[in-house]
């Protein structure tokens, strides 16, 4: 019975205070809506593709840090209408992503210790793209898409995390492309 008696009386005791609020500022949110996107084909084959990269001795990825088999990969841009006027490829996060680094994770080949790496083969630098990262809507390279076709060129790498295991290396990307 005092139980029941206290928890009233905190009940009744916390149900007299209101919160209260002030308005501080507003946030305006702006964006855009075009009427047509481009048709995108990767490396001649549809918007979904596989890449193959060439095999590599595990002797050249033997500390963290070290990269081989560089790849070249291009998606094709077709059919760009409307207001678009440059365009480049964002790529997404996903569980093939490693949310810190934005390298691709080895998901299912037998190879340990190696992942991919994408770069902007569009950028003087060949820029490493962190996949995930939002970094890529001001970092990555757009090109001209006004004409109403465009080459967005990328490559992919592998990346080694350690002394890399001989096996194969299997990941994927899901990517959209970002208009400005």
């Amino acid at each position: 019975m005092k139980k029941l008696i206290v928890a009233a009386a905190v009940v009744a005791a916390f149900a007299g205070v209101n919160a209260q609020a002030a308005s501080t500022g507003t946030i305006t949110f702006n964006g855009e809506l075009t009427a047509t996107t481009c048709d995108v084909i990767v490396d001649g084959q549809t918007a979904d593709a596989t890449i193959v990269l060439p095999t590599v001795s595990v002797n050249q990825l033997t500390t963290a840090g070290q990269t081989a088999g560089q790849t070249g990969f291009n998606m094709s841009l077709s059919n760009c209408e409307g207001t678009l006027k440059t365009a480049s490829a964002f790529f997404e996060s996903g569980s093939s992503v490693d949310l810190v680094t934005g390298r691709l994770k080895n998901v299912s080949g037998t190879a340990t210790n190696v992942g991919l790496q994408l770069r902007d083969a569009s950028s003087a630098s060949n820029a490493v793209i962190q996949a995930g990262n939002s970094n890529q809507t001001s970092n990555t390279t757009y090109v001209d898409v006004a004409s109403g076709s465009a080459n967005l060129p990328y490559n992919v790498e592998y990346y080694a995390d350690g002394k890399t295991t001989a096996g194969t290396v299997v990941s994927n990307v899901i990517y959209s492309i970002q208009y400005k």
